[in-house]
């Protein structure tokens, strides 16, 4: 990972807000001198493609773990060819300074001379009992193999040397068994989440310099001071368009259709409650910017996403799903938007049983999913867990069959979240 680039990402299970807030803010970053790349924890969904494809965006580069791994912190250096002599040998533990010595054979790693057995074959050399060639003397079972992969905290120091860094027969180099992380960690800016649950794993190899939301506060800790913007409005690319503008930069035309879109996504076209005019404001300038036809291009992108036709029960219950935790227990929330919620509706009982998987093989209290129709700006919430009474409180009716239907109920962060945290405390 790099150390010099700075990365903006999303959320876990990235929409289309969370990716087109770090493609936007690190661009800005760019404009501003300041070297940024967006990453993402995911692939992105049928509604975001349909955005990066419209825009000629390329996908970003995804991460899943900030965790510092072998290959970050190994030293690349050569190993001995098999038919090497004891000279060439005894040159390259000088050279390197290691006591364990990686022997190849045609490219491919076949192990490791060990003092004994140099020191075994200069004494042969040196009585007259012939002198032995590097291969000969390699070992490939007296050593563990690490893999480039390995996390460091993960790293097995059984003695004090230096250990054969291998991917399959491929030598790559050697890791020291008292090498440390990278003192300089790799700088991130999270956008659109700020919860421990939705970050990226391993964030505490990392180092959050920047926070940028439009979320509830979820307990966030940091080693040192940052920045942070959080505003209630209903989109993070609102906040990030206006930050362009307030450190008076041109928001390209492809940026701009980003940001427009994820307005868009988040807003549900200006339908949702979270839709604030300062949302709607900004949507009109970039859509100006895009040059696009906000309303047409808007009802396209959505209904582009809304086609769940092919998902399999598991995708359309992880669709959009954030963790969220309350009284010592994490919950998910998935949301899946659609044009009729109908027709997804008709694969309810195998919906419940991939929901109770997801919350069973996660440890989760609850899974919820809600299928909201944007048509009729309405959701039907279905759930798996013992959390009748919770839904009960939350939404003042008795659930049926594990689920609940609510009216003009589109946005999760506003209408979902809190009364289901508030009810579980």
């Amino acid at each position: 990972m790099s150390e010099k680039v700075i990365f903006v990402t999303g959320h876990k299970s990235p929409d289309t807000d969370s990716f087109c807030s770090a493609l936007g803010y690190a661009n800005l970053k760019n404009q501003l001198g300041i070297p940024a790349r967006a990453i993402c924890a995911g692939p992105a969904n049928k509604e975001t493609t349909f955005v990066l494809n419209h825009f000629g965006v390329e996908h970003p580069e995804i991460v899943t773990s900030f965790a510092v791994r072998i290959k970050d912190v190994m030293e690349a250096v050569p190993a001995v060819d098999a038919d090497a002599d004891l000279k060439a040998v005894l040159a390259w533990r000088r050279e390197h300074d290691m006591n364990r010595i990686p022997v190849v054979k045609d490219g491919k790693y076949i192990g490791l001379i060990m003092p004994k057995k140099l020191i075994d074959a200069l004494e042969n050399a040196w009585e007259g009992k012939g002198a032995a060639k590097a291969g000969d003397i390699a070992s490939a079972t007296k050593c563990q193999i690490i893999s480039p992969d390995l996390k460091l905290r993960e790293f097995d120091r059984g003695h004090t040397g230096a250990y054969p860094v291998v991917n399959g027969d491929t030598y790559l180099g050697m890791v020291r068994a008292g090498v440390e992380a990278p003192k300089d960690k790799q700088k991130v800016v999270l956008i659109d989440h700020n919860e421990k649950v939705q970050i990226i794993d391993d964030i505490e190899d990392a180092e959050i310099i920047e926070n940028i939301d439009h979320h509830r506060i979820g307990g966030l800790t940091t080693e040192n001071p940052i920045f942070i913007h959080y505003e209630p409005v209903g989109c993070s690319c609102t906040i990030v368009a206006n930050m362009y503008w307030q450190y008076n930069q041109e928001i390209p035309q492809q940026i701009a259709g980003l940001l427009l879109s994820a307005i868009i996504s988040d807003t549900v076209l200006f339908r949702s409650p979270t839709c604030t005019p300062k949302d709607v404001e900004t949507a009109k300038r970039l859509a100006e910017i895009a040059g696009v036809d906000l309303e047409a291009y808007g009802l396209e992108m959505l209904k582009a996403g809304a086609d769940v036709s092919d998902f399999s029960d598991e995708k359309i219950v992880r669709t959009d799903m954030k963790e969220f935790t309350a009284n010592g227990q994490v919950i998910s929330i998935g949301q899946l938007t659609t044009m009729d919620a109908a027709d997804v509706l008709k694969r309810k009982a195998d919906l419940l049983k991939a929901l109770e998987e997801l919350r069973s093989s996660n440890g989760y209290a609850a899974s919820y999913i809600m299928v909201t129709d944007i048509l009729k700006e309405s959701t039907n919430l279905l759930y798996a867990g013992d959390v009748d009474g919770v839904v009960k409180a939350a939404f003042g009716q008795e659930p049926k069959e594990q689920e609940v239907f609510l009216e003009k109920t589109l946005s999760r962060k506003k209408q979902i979240v809190p009364p289901i945290l508030g009810a579980m405390k």
